[in-house]
């Protein structure tokens, strides 16, 4: 089974805001995938010029058809995250704004890659470009005094978008599985 634990968790902290936005989830727990499975610990880093830096470790979980994670020596979950293949070796993330499923108003995105072992996040700002808006991948763009945001209608149009924006950006983060969980009793 492929290790995407550490692409699943990064991409569960980028944190309750998004420039990849829409307003009904493209993933569902009966449409993600689970490369990962429960309890496989990772530890993240977080870019430093051309090397990482080492931050806290986390352990990945399954709760309700969704992925959280807890940090080492935190006991509070992240936020509920799912991922969807779209290319060998890449994911969306899905998170959505609120952890309380009536409460929801939109869902944020994000690339995720991995080689097995190692998965790299991205979120790469939302400038739209001119040839994305000719061919109508993204549904509208909101700007505010800080960013854009790029609201979408269709995952074919995100995974598109994802993945070209995510050739000019530093990663996020990268997560490497440290202890992969036992497998289960035959």
């Amino acid at each position: 089974m492929q290790k995407l634990v550490p692409a699943l968790l990064c991409v569960a902290a980028f944190g309750l805001s998004g420039c990849y936005v829409s307003k009904t989830p493209f993933i569902t727990p009966a449409t993600a995938d689970y490369p990962v499975p429960h309890r496989t610990h990772f530890d993240g880093f977080v870019p430093a010029g051309k090397d990482w830096t080492k931050k806290e470790g986390r352990t990945l979980g399954i709760v309700d058809g969704y992925y959280v994670y807890i940090e080492d020596g935190e006991t509070e979950r992240s936020v509920p995250f799912l991922l969807k293949r779209i290319a060998p070796g890449r994911f969306i993330a899905q998170m959505n704004d609120s952890s309380d499923e009536k409460r929801i108003s939109e869902y944020y995105y994000e690339l995720v890659e991995f080689d097995g072992t190692t998965a790299i996040q991205h979120k790469p700002d939302c400038g739209p470009r001119q040839e994305w808006l000719d061919k109508k991948l993204i549904a509208n763009v909101e700007r505010t005094s800080t960013n854009a945001r790029c609201l979408f209608t269709k995952i074919e149009d995100l995974a598109i978008v994802l993945q070209d924006a995510a050739k000019t950006t530093t990663p996020e983060a990268k997560f490497v599985i440290t202890k992969a969980a036992p497998a289960p009793a035959r």
